[in-house]
């Protein structure tokens, strides 16, 4: 096996472990978020955290700087790399993983989303694009969870229909099959409470444990009561 090939491998898996919401925290200042991030929580994910007890501006960075290390690495590895596709899809796949399921620091583990969103705009760039709107048009109507699962779900069909080659699509699929993944740590809990078809689709097709974003905006907000689900 080719020695340079399996480096760029194994740095894509300790790359996208770079812990990016971990570092603005400690920056911050914000101890607090690194009490409370919970892996198996879709609420407690570090990201959200960030944004609700730092500020917007500071969960953009952090996120930015997700979005860049999947960026980059998948650049560095096509470009200066010229690692063959299927080598480059592995490599695409291993970041998002990375990011997704660090060895260390996991409660901070990322849920995927920005680690793939940069690996697919440099290697499958209109999908990620068609992604892209579709999850902003999510957020402006309060449906960011399901938008980024139609949104990464599309991507692999972009691929087959741009002529994008075989293992570009296949990444893309397994792409979004880690993002499934990581959604599912902690679904017991709340399957205890909802039963396990409710909470499989919450976490699967809306990335919560709340039956709707609308309510649990509701109750985060001071002027207005909180809707018991």
């Amino acid at each position: 096996m080719n020695g340079g090939r399996l480096a760029w491998i194994v740095g894509a898996y300790a790359a996208g472990t770079f812990p990016s919401a971990y570092l603005v925290a400690r920056l911050t200042r914000a101890d607090q978020v690194i009490r409370a991030a919970r892996r198996g929580k879709s609420e407690g994910d570090a990201h959200v955290l960030i944004d609700k007890l730092v500020g917007k501006a500071w969960g953009s960075i952090a996120a930015a700087m997700d979005v860049l290390k999947g960026f980059g690495y998948a650049l560095a590895a096509k470009y200066p790399g010229h690692l063959p596709t299927a080598w480059l899809a592995a490599v695409g796949v291993l970041v998002v993983v990375g990011h997704s399921f660090p060895f260390y620091l996991q409660a901070l583990a990322g849920r995927g989303l920005s680690a793939a969103s940069g690996v697919l705009l440099a290697l499958v760039p209109v999908g990620m694009v068609v992604a892209g709107v579709i999850i902003v048009l999510g957020y402006v109507t309060g449906s960011t969870g399901p938008a980024t699962t139609v949104g990464f779900a599309l991507t692999p069909l972009v691929a087959v229909l741009q002529g994008q080659p075989e293992a570009m699509a296949v990444m893309a699929t397994c792409i979004f099959g880690v993002i499934l993944l990581r959604r599912l740590p902690g679904v017991s809990e709340a399957a205890s409470v909802a039963g396990w078809p409710k909470a499989l689709a919450r976490r699967l097709a809306f990335d919560s444990d709340s039956p709707s974003h609308r309510r649990r905006r509701a109750a985060d907000s001071p002027h207005e009561r909180p809707v018991q689900p």
